[in-house]
Formats: structure tokens, C-alpha cells, sequence
């Protein structure tokens, strides 16, 4: 395209006719538009073009009326970058007649231009087209700088997350060390300034490392790294547990601690139960800090209930020194107090609510200060859980006196694929004394549930050659069926509220999230079992004669999950150990053939898998890729592979652990 040299004084104005399409007003509106506008006849030919088309043209081209367009687009191309692609386009365009807004048109002297082509019909005769012509160059400039600096914005907060991450490192070794040798010191005899000395130490490092996780919590949660990972959990025993831990934290001083929970929340509940266990310690911990004397009260309550998700609300007040209402804007904003002389006086970086808030958030839930009658301070925040509608009653503890049970004349039908599940429900029935028979795909359990009829169905919801829930609905549709009636439990490691949903649609009766404990697995078989109702426990088989799992894995999670029998975690640690890396080919082959949906069907099968063997947080990972999969379906390959590539790392790092842990157990046996 031609140099800029000036703009032409007259320019053409002869309307096409018959019908007149563009009047006088309309020909002086398209004069002042801040693009060019070219119009055509029927023939291609130059009708009118207005000042902004002629300045882009320059002036070593005359504009005349019925010069054919083609002169016009050789002359256009001229000055683009491609301009045998430029002219293809335009032709395309005139025979094709159809609209087409946003062709980019480059030019050599870096300018960018945008065409945009009308076709002008009327009554369904074409009559011409109007073709506008914009300098997009500085707008164009403008995304650049905007993406350069969103880019720039994203490596500096990756080089922050890596800084924060190595620091806490660096800075955690030293003061692990300290924090041991202090309680190291503890232990030896000590006069009364030395314990003083040694009191102050211990306060003093405490909150370094409380400094270091909530400066690292806020960090993630800015980068989008925080999860929701949802598990069943009793909601009655962490509310207590945190009651019981601040009691002890509290001592000798004048504070009493209670906890209230409604008798109406009696069942087990589906949500992230870590994530609500940080944002009550963090609000109990503000509560006790700023409390010297008097009461800090817990309180829950449910809030709404819709279908199988139950809000609940739960209340953190406190006695303490309250915070004023000008001051009530700043408390959640990341780094501030409510007055810079409690800083002083109480110390502390302002992060905990600020880190509650988000959290909250994050699961959909909301946080507020409210007045409450008989508390200065008192935070309020709601959450939304899945009621899996068991009781959360039952809940027999280690070392208790436990009588055998007995489920004589009961049958059981389990329909799983998974090893590793099969194994472990498999050991389960045999210690409860049930009768079971196992089907491994849907047109197996198909025929066993034609055949005959069971008192329990233990069904998984992702099996091979059937969906659970489809199995479900073939189950209960035909009354001359023998199974129609018969309870029937989903086990699913996606503890979503829409699974829920859709398992109670389908006709089935109650839900067990895997990976489940024993006692979990006997509070089914007690509910539909169990004729008189009454509450049958297991007598404990304690044969773990001391052993203790390594301390990088989930150690509190495994004891939960084997109860103390190192038999079942000998077992699922061996399938596991066999299995694994055969998994792991299957899986990489999927990705590599990029079939997402099998891909999502394997993922969910292995996913329980490692929490068995106590590598939770991998389970979290497997959850997080499923996720992916189920809500993107664009998802691009390379995010796949990272996420992947990812998890197998982690699978490559603990698999000598796993394996190290067995060939213990094989001696504690």
C-alpha cells in the first residue's frame, strides 16, 4: 500500500440506482466514520468510497466511478506482507457473496489493517457490496502490550511461588532443628530461669513456623493451587477434636471453651474436611489470642437442605477484646489488622482471616462478622456439604470390648473391577462372616442378579461393560425381577453432589465413598443385615504387634483405613506393588492416543488405588486430572502429559517406600 500523501477534496458520490441503497445522509455518515468505506455495484465496479478509504490509497492511484475493483485490490495488495494470499481472500469473497468480518490484512510498513465485506441484497437481488477497511496497528499494539504484561505478570508470580517455596525450605530446616533441640532440652533438668528461657523459645520458633505456612497458604491460594478435594468425614468428631485441642492449648487460663452442634446434623457428610479443619483453627486461633479471659464458643447449625446438599453455618464467637465497626473492611484483606497497636501488643501477620476467607470461597461458601448477645466478636461462615445420609453414631473405637458378629443366612453381590477393592471387601466380608459372590463387569452381574436373589448389592458405579447407575435402573424396572427390592449400595470414589444425585435417581438405596474403613463398610452391613437392628462390632484383631508406617506416607490415614490388622494392609500393599506399574503403561497409553474418554474411565478406577497405600495427596492429583477431563472438553494434549507426567514422578519417587513398607509387614505377619 501506497505512502500516505494526502487526502483527496472531492470524492465520487454517484449512488447506485435503481433502488437508490445509500441516500445523501447516509453517504455523509459514512464521511466521518474512522474507517474506510468502499462501495461496489453489482458488476464489481467503484461506486462511492469515502476520505479515510482515499488516505489509505494514497494518491498515485485516481479513484474513478466504474473502475473495476479489481485495480483497486492489486493496488491494496501492493503493500501487504502476502499479497497473493490478500487477493485469493478477496476473490473468495466476491464470489461467494457472503458476509466476512475480520480479515487481517498486514502490511509491510507494519500496519495492520481489518477488512470487512457486506454484500448488499434487495428483495433477493444483489445490488452490490460495501466493503470497510480499519487501522487496527495501535489496537493491535495495545493486546500485545496487555498479553506481554499478563505474561510478565505470570512469570513473576511463578518466580515468587518458587522463592516462597525454596525459602520455606531453607528457612523450616534450621528452625525444625531448633524447635527439637528445644523440646530436646526440655527433657534434662532445667532451674526455673532456664524453663522461662526455654518457654520463650518454644513460643517464639512456634510462631515463625505459623508465620511460614500462612505467608505459603496465601501464596497458593493466589496461585490457584488450593483444591477442594471432598471425602466423607464425621463432622460431630472434628468439631470436638478442635474443642479438645484448644482446651489443652488454653491450660490453666481463665477461658472456657464449648462446642454446639445441632442434634439435626447426625449423619456422615461429603466435603473437604481438611480444608474446614484450617479455616476453624484458624478462627479459633484468632479467638484464643485475642481472648484473655471469658468464653470462646463453637457453634453448628444446618442451615438449608436441598436434595442430598445440606448447608451448614457455623459460628466462631469469642469474649475478647472485639473489633470495632470502622475496622470490620480491613480484618479479611491480606496483611492487615484491625489496629496497628494490636500488632504490637498481640503480634501476628493478619493472614488467618484473610487465608479463612478465601478458603471459604473457594468451596462456594461465604464469611461475615456478626453481633451476637453475650460475645464481642463472633465469625460466621457457611459451607455446602453432601449428606450421605449415614449415621455418624456409630463409631466404635480401638481397644474397645467388641463382641462377634454374625451374618448367617445373609448373601452379598459386589460388583467391582478394581484389584485392589476387590481384595480388600473381599478380606472384610470374610472377617464379618458373610456370604458373597463377586462379579467383575456388568453382563456378569446381570446374570447372578437374574439368577437368584441377595439381601445386599454393593455395586461400583464405573464398571466395565456397564455403568453402575444404567445397572441400577435394569435392576429396579422389572417388578418380576428378584432383585427389585433388594438394597442396593453404590461405591464411588467421586464424591460429587451430582453422583448423588444421579445414584438416588437410579433407584440406589445408600452410598459408600471409596476408599472406605471397616467400621464404614460394617455400618452398611449392620443397616441392611442386620434384622433386629441391633448394633453388631467386630472384635478387634490386633496383630500390627507395634508396627508403624513410614512417615512419608499418610500415616494417620493407613491406621484409619486398616484399623491396626497388618494382614489387610499387606495385602493391598502387594496388589498395589504388582499392579501399579501395568496401570501406569495403560494410562500413558491413553494419553499418548489422546482418548480422553477412556482415559477418564481408567483415572477413576486407579484413583483409590493410592490412597490405600497411603500416597493421599497422589489420590488428590488422579481427583484433579478426572476433573479436568470432565469439565474441559478442549482440554489442550500438552496440559494431559504435564498433568500426568506429574503424577507418574510422584508414583517413581514412593514406589521403593511402598515396597520397603511391604517387605516390613511381611515380617511383623
Amino acid at each position: 500500500m501506497a505512502r500516505i500523501k494526502g487526502t483527496r477534496k472531492h470524492p465520487i458520490t454517484r449512488s447506485i440506482s435503481p433502488p437508490d441503497i445509500f441516500s445523501l445522509p447516509i453517504s455523509v455518515y459514512f464521511q466521518h466514520t474512522n474507517a474506510g468505506i468502499l462501495l461496489l455495484d453489482a458488476e464489481q465496479n467503484l461506486v462511492w468510497v469515502n476520505a479515510v478509504f482515499q488516505q489509505y490509497t494514497g494518491e498515485d492511484i485516481d479513484l474513478v466511478p466504474d473502475m473495476p475493483f479489481a485495480t483497486i485490490a492489486r493496488h491494496l495488495a501492493r503493500g501487504a506482507r502476502q499479497p497473493e494470499a490478500f487477493l485469493t481472500t478477496v476473490e473468495d469473497l466476491l464470489q461467494q457473496k457472503n458476509p466476512y468480518f475480520g480479515q487481517e490484512l498486514l502490511l509491510t510498513d507494519g500496519r495492520i489493517f481489518e477488512l470487512n465485506y457486506t454484500p448488499l441484497w434487495h428483495n433477493g437481488v444483489f445490488n452490490g457490496s460495501m466493503w470497510q477497511v480499519t487501522d487496527v496497528s495501535r489496537r493491535q499494539l495495545q493486546q500485545a502490550t496487555l498479553e506481554q504484561a499478563r505474561q510478565q505478570a505470570e512469570e513473576a508470580r511463578g518466580a515468587q511461588k518458587e522463592f516462597l517455596a525454596s525459602m520455606s525450605h531453607e528457612i523450616r530446616t534450621p528452625l525444625n532443628v531448633i524447635i527439637g533441640m528445644t523440646h530436646l532440652l526440655e527433657e534434662t533438668n532445667l532451674d526455673a530461669r532456664q524453663q522461662d528461657y526455654i518457654n520463650i523459645l518454644k513460643h517464639s520458633s512456634n510462631i515463625l513456623l505459623g508465620l511460614i505456612s500462612d505467608i505459603l497458604d496465601i501464596s497458593r491460594i493466589e496461585a490457584g493451587e488450593f483444591q477442594v478435594n471432598q471425602r466423607e468425614f464425621n463432622l460431630t468428631a472434628l468439631v470436638q477434636s478442635l474443642r479438645h485441642t484448644f482446651e489443652l492449648k488454653l491450660g490453666q487460663r481463665p477461658v472456657k471453651i464449648s462446642a454446639t452442634i445441632d442434634p439435626r446434623i447426625q449423619n456422615r457428610l461429603v466435603g473437604d474436611d481438611t480444608l474446614l479443619n484450617q479455616i476453624l483453627m484458624n478462627l479459633l486461633g484468632n479467638a484464643e489470642k485475642f481472648t484473655p479471659e471469658g468464653e470462646i464458643a463453637i457453634r453448628v447449625i444446618p442451615e438449608s437442605w436441598q436434595d442430598d446438599k445440606i448447608w451448614i453455618r457455623f459460628y466462631v464467637c469469642d469474649t475478647g477484646i472485639g473489633i470495632s465497626n470502622d475496622k470490620l473492611d480491613l480484618i479479611f484483606k491480606n496483611y492487615k489488622q484491625a489496629e496497628q497497636e494490636i500488632r504490637e501488643k498481640y503480634g501476628g501477620t493478619g493472614l488467618g482471616l484473610a487465608i479463612s476467607k478465601q478458603l471459604i470461597e473457594l468451596q462456594g461458601g461465604s464469611i461475615c462478622v456478626e453481633e451476637t448477645a453475650g460475645y464481642n466478636t463472633c465469625f460466621s461462615f457457611n459451607l455446602p456439604f453432601i449428606d450421605t445420609r449415614k449415621s455418624a453414631l456409630i463409631t466404635p473405637g480401638a481397644g474397645a470390648h467388641r463382641r462377634q458378629a454374625s451374618f448367617s443366612g445373609s448373601s452379598v453381590l459386589v460388583i467391582e473391577d478394581n484389584a485392589m477393592n476387590l481384595r480388600y471387601i473381599n478380606s472384610l466380608l470374610e472377617k464379618y462372616n458373610v456370604q458373597h459372590q463377586l462379579a467383575t463387569n456388568g453382563p456378569d452381574a446381570l446374570y447372578f442378579l437374574n439368577s437368584r436373589q441377595y439381601d445386599l448389592v454393593l455395586i461400583d458405579i464405573r464398571i466395565p461393560g456397564l455403568n453402575g447407575l444404567e445397572l441400577a435402573g435394569r435392576i429396579r424396572e422389572d417388578e418380576d425381577k428378584p432383585n427389585v427390592a433388594t438394597p442396593l449400595v453404590a461405591t464411588t470414589a467421586l464424591a460429587m453432589e451430582s453422583t448423588f444425585t444421579q445414584a438416588r435417581q437410579a433407584g440406589i438405596t445408600d452410598i459408600l465413598t471409596k476408599p472406605y474403613t471397616p467400621d464404614q463398610l460394617l455400618q452398611v452391613l449392620n443397616k441392611y443385615l442386620n434384622e433386629d437392628e441391633t448394633e453388631i462390632i467386630m472384635e478387634e484383631t490386633n496383630n500390627m504387634s507395634g508396627f508403624e508406617f513410614h512417615k512419608d506416607l499418610d500415616v494417620k490415614y493407613l491406621n484409619t483405613l486398616y484399623e491396626n490388622n497388618i494382614s489387610y494392609a499387606a495385602d493391598l500393599f502387594e496388589i498395589f506393588l504388582k499392579t501399579i506399574r501395568e496401570e501406569q503403561v495403560k494410562i500413558q497409553a491413553l494419553v499418548d492416543a489422546r482418548d480422553w474418554e477412556q482415559l477418564k474411565f481408567q483415572v477413576h478406577k486407579l484413583k483409590p488405588n493410592f490412597s490405600m497405600v497411603g500416597l493421599t495427596w497422589i489420590s488428590a492429583r488422579m481427583q484433579n486430572l478426572e476433573n479436568t477431563l470432565n469439565t474441559n472438553t478442549s482440554l489442550p494434549p500438552e496440559e494431559v502429559d504435564a498433568l500426568f507426567a506429574n503424577i507418574s514422578a510422584e508414583v517413581e519417587k514412593f514406589y521403593p517406600i511402598i515396597a520397603a513398607e511391604y517387605d516390613r509387614m511381611k515380617i511383623y505377619q
